[in-house]
């Protein structure tokens, strides 16, 4: 039995897998100016859930320009 959320997303139905990734989208989009980038929150958010993505997105910096 995984603890992930992404398995249990699965066996819902089309519409809340639907919602689930485009949250997950989301949360990517607003990374792109941040330390993980758009990659790294998406797969965040996908993994953990959009819920623990935002946290992780809340909670990092943005990219230093040199």
């Amino acid at each position: 039995m995984s603890l992930l959320p992404l398995t249990y997303i699965f066996s819902m139905p089309p519409t809340i897998q639907m919602l689930y990734f485009s949250f997950s989208l989301i949360i990517g989009v607003f990374g792109m100016n941040r330390i993980m980038g758009f990659w790294g929150y998406l797969f965040c958010s996908i993994i953990f859930s959009p819920v623990i993505g935002l946290m992780v997105l809340l909670v990092s910096s943005k990219k230093q320009i040199r």
